[in-house]
């Protein structure tokens, strides 16, 4: 996967990087950059010449010829930095090239053989000249004590895995830290993108719990007050209503405790409408008419929670109930082309001249962006005879 926009001055991720690289901290760059590069040399060129001066003191140590100490550990400083440096500096100038990527990795893996080739010239170099010092000793007795042997030995020992370590340090661990580094950008990019996602979601979720907590108690006050202006009057009309706001509750109730979108189905948002309606045509002595067409299989689709009875709420407060006398609601919904349509239309008083969208209607838009962005569809237009029609269009789910 290429990255056109790579901006190779940028950190790498924390969560990129392995547990291993805590300690170095030019690991925190995108590897083979120019910031890496002066990171990692802070970090390995003081370690590349304490092996050189090692190298030295080794020889000086096991012989006792300490005036060869400062030319032997110069060669072997100088070895120990064009092994730790060259193939990581070729391979920095070969990806500012900005190649294509496998051309890239072809070239940076040549880059740090050659390095490698290049550091073991090097340290052949530092190895003659060590023989060339060491024929001045031939068949001669070394005059040492038992403690600078354990010491020469001890130092021996360590020239020996320093250089292992070059060779590592010369670009071997680097080469596999950067073949592997685009996937794990990319393994983040996608986790960040998910945890966008589920923050955006659960945003939504939030929203939608909100307006339910504002819009429920609102609805439940006012039934109530219908409710004790009956009991006098009408003590028929307000236990029906009771009975009602009871079947209603019971729908309406689980929604409460649980928000989540993915709970919600299209046949328990008909029903909680039904409910609702139940109620206002018991406070309206029965003046509306309501129809709801949709199949089994549509009610069993996904469908998030408010957003319909917004509708039918919006149809009954300002088409049925300003209309005198008998009203009409019709619910249909029905699938085709990928996209779950609801209607919901009235036969009230239409959409009035000079009248804005209010608070219900903006928060349905809302939601539909949220939770589908630029693929749901909100439409509300007036029909012909009179009265409204609400739609809405949203992707369907995949299975």
């Amino acid at each position: 996967m290429d990255f056109p926009n790579d901006d190779l001055h940028a950190r790498v991720p924390q969560s990129v990087m392995s547990d291993l690289d805590g300690w170095a901290l030019y690991q925190r760059f995108r590897t083979f950059t120019w910031p890496w590069l002066l990171r990692r040399g802070i970090v390995l060129w003081p370690l590349a010449v304490v092996a050189g001066c090692t190298y030295g003191l080794w020889h000086a140590s096991g012989t006792g010829a300490w005036g060869d100490w400062p030319g032997l550990a110069l060669r072997a400083c100088s070895a120990s930095l064009i092994t730790v440096s060259t193939g990581p500096f070729l391979a920095t100038l070969i990806r500012y090239r900005r190649f294509p990527v496998t051309l890239e990795r072809v070239l940076v893996v040549l880059a740090i053989l050659l390095g490698l080739w290049l550091g073991a010239v090097a340290l052949n170099w530092v190895g003659a000249y060590h023989a060339h010092l060491m024929q001045a000793y031939a068949g001669h007795h070394m005059r040492i004590n038992w403690l600078g042997m354990a010491v020469s030995n001890f130092l021996g020992s360590t020239v020996n895995a320093s250089v292992f370590a070059l060779i590592l340090a010369g670009g071997g661990y680097a080469t596999l830290y950067y073949l592997g580094e685009r996937r794990r950008i990319a393994q983040f990019a996608a986790a960040r993108q998910i945890e966008n996602l589920r923050a955006e979601r659960n945003a939504a979720d939030m929203r939608l719990a909100l307006l339910q907590a504002q819009v429920e108690p609102h609805f439940l006050f006012n039934t109530l007050a219908s409710v004790r202006s009956l009991i006098a009057s009408e003590p028929g009309r307000a236990a029906t209503t009771i009975d009602a706001l009871a079947a209603y509750l019971r729908i309406a109730l689980p929604r409460i405790r649980t928000t989540g979108i993915e709970e919600a189905t299209l046949g328990r948002q008909i029903d909680l409408c039904l409910g609702y309606l139940e109620i206002m045509k018991v406070r309206t002595a029965g003046r509306i008419e309501v129809r709801v067409d949709a199949s089994d299989e549509i009610r069993a689709m996904s469908f998030p929670p408010l957003i319909l009875l917004t509708l039918v709420e919006n149809a009954m407060t300002h088409g049925i109930e300003p209309k005198l006398g008998p009203g009409s609601i019709e619910i249909i919904a029905g699938a085709a082309d990928g996209f779950l349509s609801v209607h919901v239309q009235d036969d009230g008083r239409g959409l009035q001249p000079g009248t804005t969208p209010g608070l219900g209607l903006a928060n349905v838009r809302a939601q539909l962006h949220d939770r589908f962005g630029a693929r749901a569809r909100f439409e509300i237009a007036s029909r012909t005879g009179g009265g409204v029609s609400a739609s809405i269009h949203i992707p369907l789910a995949s299975p």
